[in-house]
């Protein structure tokens, strides 16, 4: 056999960790895929296929796409069910001796994405993570763009039915499961039939008791049990942990950004079969499947991306707490009846980006300067949202006025580092 080039040699050990992606290989202003990648991204993003000389017999199968504009097409290949793994210089060219240095900075899957580009704004992009034992269950669903995780424990006689009520409450984009979920035909059937979402099997020996909780306690402290109302004893810690594990494996870094779980229970939402939720059309129509005409197109009249997520997430999530229904009519009552604080109010709200995927990318390290000058502006905000939020009088008003941080340091650290 001819012997690869150096730069050929370097792709194909990258490519022989990452077998089951497709590889976006960075070569000066260009992420080129090369062999079977190529003749697949060709044929899925309708890209030219031309040849490379690389060493061997015949001339390698080559198509590529600019670095700049490479989010569309990343975001075309996930949306058909590719993983892409992202191959960076991690090395200045022109201060390197010999071969560039390359290695993956991160691996683009349905439920893992970031970008905003390739995220709609008002709704969550959740990857699911469900361990099944028995008769009970733990179930994570995790948005990894916004950092947060909402976890709960399932214990039913009936434990199929139970387990896809909590599916179409949030409708991921990726599943992880574990092997005793295979057993489980109905709900495997449904996720097949019913859901677009990929599917990923985690191996056993990924949920041995002593990696989960080396795996909590880097995440959460040594304290996880008590910060993130993960039971000790019982099976989310499973489902946390492998989603954990993952993302470590195709995020390389940010991880860190996980920090907020939600623990929730079934007896603190209506319970609403699939069916139900198809009929009373409460975030798509049953023709069309598209929001207008539905419930959440009626009520959406929300000025920020995190506001319509949220409320999407309350149309989808129906409380039934009468104490906590009431202090939200008592909320919109005082907003009601305070029209000029309420016009005022969604004047600056109406200046507010979306803090919450800006945070991610800023860690990640993928935000543009924009993003971060928008991060500014609605730091800049935040005294104002949080006066006229306060001067409407409402308890609960009050009480999520009060937890408003008004991040003057970070406004400080922004406007201090750019210039317009």
């Amino acid at each position: 056999m001819a012997e690869l080039s150096p730069m050929m040699q370097q792709y194909m050990d990258i490519k022989k960790q990452y077998k089951d992606e497709i590889l976006f290989y960075r070569i000066g202003d260009f992420y080129e895929m090369f062999f079977d990648d190529a003749l697949t991204a060709s044929r899925e993003l309708d890209l030219t296929l031309t040849g490379k000389q690389c060493g061997m017999e015949e001339r390698a199968p080559m198509c590529g796409v600019p670095f700049h504009s490479y989010e569309g097409y990343v975001a075309r290949l996930i949306a058909k069910g590719y993983k892409v793994a992202i191959c960076e210089q991690v090395e200045d060219p022109a201060k390197a001796k010999g071969l560039v240095k390359r290695d993956i900075i991160r691996v683009v899957t349905p439920g893992t994405v970031i970008e905003s580009s390739m995220l709609q704004d008002d709704r969550n992009n959740y990857i699911a993570s469900i361990f099944l034992k028995g008769k009970k269950a733990g179930l994570c669903f995790a948005d990894v763009s916004t950092g947060t995780a909402h976890i709960t424990e399932l214990n039913a006689d009936k434990i199929a039915p139970a387990v896809i009520t909590e599916l179409c409450r949030y409708h991921p984009s990726e599943v992880l499961m574990n092997p005793g979920l295979l057993d489980c035909r109905e709900v495997t059937a449904y996720i097949k039939k019913n859901m677009t979402c990929s599917v990923e099997l985690i191996e056993e020996e990924r949920y041995a008791p002593g990696l989960v909780t080396a795996s909590l306690e880097n995440q959460f402290g040594r304290d996880w049990a008590q910060t993130t109302g993960i039971a000790a004893d019982g099976l989310v810690r499973f489902a946390m942990a492998a989603l954990l594990e993952y993302l470590h494996d195709t995020q390389i870094k940010g991880v860190e950004r996980l920090k907020t779980v939600i623990t929730y229970n079934k007896a603190q939402f209506m319970r609403l079969s699939p069916v139900t939720r198809a009929n009373l059309e409460l975030t798509e129509t049953l023709r069309g499947r598209e929001k207008r005409g539905t419930l959440l197109w009626v009520l959406d009249k929300t000025e920020t991306s995190m506001g319509k997520r949220l409320l999407r997430s309350w149309i989808e999530q129906p409380l039934v707490d009468a104490e906590a229904i009431n202090a939200r009519l008592c909320a919109v009552q005082a907003l009601y009846s305070a029209s000029i604080a309420r016009a005022d109010l969604k004047e600056a709200l109406g200046h507010v980006f979306d803090i919450e995927r800006l945070t991610t990318r800023i860690l990640y390290g993928s935000a543009t300067p924009r993003e971060v000058k928008a991060l500014g502006d609605t730091c800049a905000m935040l005294p104002q949202v949080k006066a006229q939020a306060a001067a409407c009088g409402a308890p609960l008003l009050t009480q999520l006025a009060d937890q408003i941080d008004l991040l003057e340091d970070v406004l400080q650290n922004i406007q201090t580092a750019l210039v317009d």
